[in-house]
């Protein structure tokens, strides 16, 4: 789509706390966009479901993740966050290659992680299946070196551009926040801008977090429990933590799609979807959603034939 010089997400959280959701394709991004949010983070494991079918156990790869990328940032304007795993190899070669490969597809911003790459049965399969993420889960991570030197490269990567890089550590589920929070501040030494923890559950524990690393932190994935938040964004934003996100959009999605398709198999007809629009605001839906008249395109395809 034509549009003018995005905002980037560094500016966005310069200024406040940006709360974003995970998407995983252009319609995806569009619904982010209409109902308001700011940023956008293109998911891993909502990716995998949509190319593989798959839950996310590394069967996607590089060039889908760079594809899918272009894709969303050429269409949509709001600035995107790249779930990027371990950087898709093993060396800082790989993390570099892929974070320079993303950033020149658009992405302003993108995770890597300390973990191993292996993300199959023995990590979800087992891993998961007991303990709480305080250093208890049998969670594999690379070394502190290994990852550090994946961080340098990432750097590196992104260097002069508006693609920032988030450092993400998941060694908070096998070694406890002590260890993650080491990692952290060792990545902030060599310059980066944003630290991520996977496992982080309640406002004591981003106290601690805070109380060692000062500088801008995302809060992965804030969920609720029996009805209540794990935390106030309110909260965790006094503490640094200005960008936070959240997988909905997935639910949502199937459960229009179940609901729709529920009544139309039953009623024969398509009566029961017809009653309703995109959700949007009434007036001309489609112009809402895809941003512009189809007309102005329709007048713009007529003018390049006009040679």
């Amino acid at each position: 789509m034509e549009q003018n010089k995005r905002v980037t997400l560094r500016e966005l959280v310069a200024k406040k706390q940006i709360f974003a959701p995970c998407i995983w394709d252009c319609m995806s991004a569009k619904v982010a966009e209409s109902v308001g949010f700011e940023a956008t983070l293109l998911s891993g494991g909502a990716l995998a479901t949509a190319v593989c079918g798959m839950p996310d156990i590394g069967l996607i790869t590089a060039d889908d993740l760079v594809r899918q990328t272009e894709f969303v940032t050429q269409f949509s304007p709001l600035p995107c966050i790249i779930d990027a795993d371990d950087g898709y190899g093993e060396t800082p070669l790989h993390a570099y290659r892929l974070t320079k490969r993303l950033a020149n597809a658009g992405a302003m911003a993108l995770t890597v992680d300390d973990t191993t790459g292996y993300r199959g049965y023995n990590r979800w399969g087992t891993g998961f299946r007991g303990g709480k993420p305080d250093g208890t889960i049998d969670h594999p991570v690379i070394s502190q070196k290994a990852w550090l030197a994946k961080m340098k490269a990432c750097l590196e990567a992104v260097e002069g551009t508006d693609c920032m890089l988030i450092a993400r550590t998941e060694s908070k589920l096998k070694y406890g926040l002590d260890e993650a929070i080491e990692r952290c501040m060792r990545a902030r030494e060599l310059g980066a801008e944003m630290t991520l923890i996977i496992g982080l559950l309640t406002l004591e524990e981003a106290e601690k977090v805070a109380k060692f690393d000062k500088g801008w932190k995302m809060w992965p994935d804030v969920m609720s429990r029996n009805g209540m938040p794990d935390v106030e964004l309110k909260d965790i934003e006094k503490l640094g933590f200005n960008l936070v996100t959240m997988h909905i959009f997935e639910k949502g999605a199937m459960y229009g799609m179940i609901d729709f398709g529920r009544h139309t198999i039953q009623d024969q007809n398509t009566v029961y979807h017809d009653q309703y629009d995109m959700g949007l605001p009434q007036g001309d839906a489609a112009k809402k959603f895809i941003g512009s008249d189809f007309a102005h395109w329709f007048e713009k395809e007529k003018r390049f034939w006009d040679v």
